[in-house]
């Protein structure tokens, strides 16, 4: 279960790289990554049983550590960094490593791009980055489909 936990959570919280274009090697690859950094997530803030309901229902979930596990993950892989901001640029990196697609890379990038407005919003947490990661993934859900993703 912990790794379906993981790789949901990762997947939804890193939306660029759930794109339809993905082959299975691509996904498997991406699933092994995530699992080896959620589980350490995991292990330094438990989430419970109705935030994994919420994110494998792609809802923003309520529980108390929730925002903090995203924020571990999306630390983790880069895509915030030790300032608690989101950062497209090593999104962008990331994906460019995954994909080779021309039109795939300006969807993400375009998605990335809708979402770093969440750097401009107040929060209470500061460098710790769980509420923006919090606010990053409430807007990648929501945005997910206007540019083609199915997350």
């Amino acid at each position: 279960m912990i790794r379906a936990v993981v790789f949901c959570c990762c997947m939804v919280a890193l939306m660029p790289f759930s794109a339809n274009a993905m082959t299975d090697e691509q996904k498997e690859k991406i699933h092994e990554h995530f699992e080896k950094l959620g589980l350490g997530c995991l292990k330094e803030y438990t989430i419970t049983e109705d935030d994994i309901k919420d994110l494998r229902a792609k809802k923003v979930p309520s529980g108390e550590n929730a925002g903090c596990f995203l924020a571990c993950m999306m630390k983790e892989i880069g895509v915030l960094n030790d300032e608690g901001m989101l950062e497209k640029g090593r999104a962008m990196e990331l994906a460019k490593e995954v994909f080779d697609d021309a039109e795939e890379l300006k969807k993400i990038e375009e998605s990335m791009h809708s979402c770093s407005s969440v750097n401009s919003e107040s929060v209470g947490d500061g460098e710790k980055g769980c509420e923006r990661a919090m606010l990053a993934y409430k807007c990648m859900v929501e945005n997910a489909s206007k540019f083609g993703f199915d997350i």
